[in-house]
């Protein structure tokens, strides 16, 4: 391991896997994305013109939201990059754990509105500072972006048998199927247990976060020894 956790496979493709679950769950529960603002947009121009303006209220508030969680997980990066602290997004995995706990919670239910500014302000946060693979840029909230990278890439491969464009074409397919994969549990889980199946992924958050706080203290640990001989 090294000061790049974040840019681990299974971290990635486990939060892509989240991204999907998300999207889903937000859309069947409460009729607005998690992420997809471009949905939300379209969504609220319909809902306008249908006079239909507390739909409207709920798909702003959640771009608007979206977009202040981009503008702090910037400052994030640009502060903690500033500090030297390299293992600040494993404070988000826990604060992105606690959030989906409370929102499980009972009393939040009759506010869909904040729940949906919650759950965009969370993920953009999530979208932004957890952008690269190994080194190679992805989504983790929606795909659109990462079937572009399949398609690009597998037809590049096939044209020019170049192997990094096979490396990439894999990497994109992984992400997408990621993705498929955890809108697919999330629709099934909710038909199940409706509005506790955001619990399964508070649980996947800490299960993540817990994980690679272990990894990362085996690191400094095998760093910090080394460095006594």
């Amino acid at each position: 391991m090294n000061n790049s956790f974040h840019e681990n496979r299974s971290v990635g493709l486990l939060l892509t896997f989240i991204g999907g679950m998300m999207d889903s769950y937000t859309y069947i529960r409460y009729g607005a994305f998690a992420s997809a603002q471009t949905g939300n947009i379209i969504l609220a121009i319909i809902q306008a013109y249908e006079r239909q303006w507390n739909m409207v209220g709920k798909k702003l508030l959640s771009t608007l939201f979206f977009f202040i969680g981009i503008l702090l997980a910037k400052f994030m990066i640009d502060y903690f990059k500033k500090k030297e602290l390299h293992f600040w997004r494993l404070f988000l995995l826990y604060f992105e754990a606690t959030i989906f706990l409370v929102i499980s919670l009972d009393f939040l239910q009759p506010h869909p509105a904040l729940i949906t500014i919650m759950i965009a302000f969370t993920a953009a946060i999530q979208w932004v500072s957890f952008d690269k693979i190994n080194g190679l840029a992805y989504t983790n909230l929606f795909t659109t972006g990462n079937l572009k990278g399949v398609a690009t890439n597998l037809y590049d491969y096939l044209s020019t048998k170049d192997q990094g464009a096979k490396t990439r074409f894999i990497h994109f397919l992984l992400v997408v199927t990621a993705f498929i994969a955890g809108a697919i549990v999330s629709v099934f889980s909710y038909r199940m247990i409706e509005t506790k199946a955001v619990l399964i992924i508070a649980g996947l958050f800490l299960y993540l976060a817990l994980s690679e706080t272990f990894l990362v203290w085996r690191f400094q640990r095998n760093t910090n020894m080394l460095h006594k001989k």
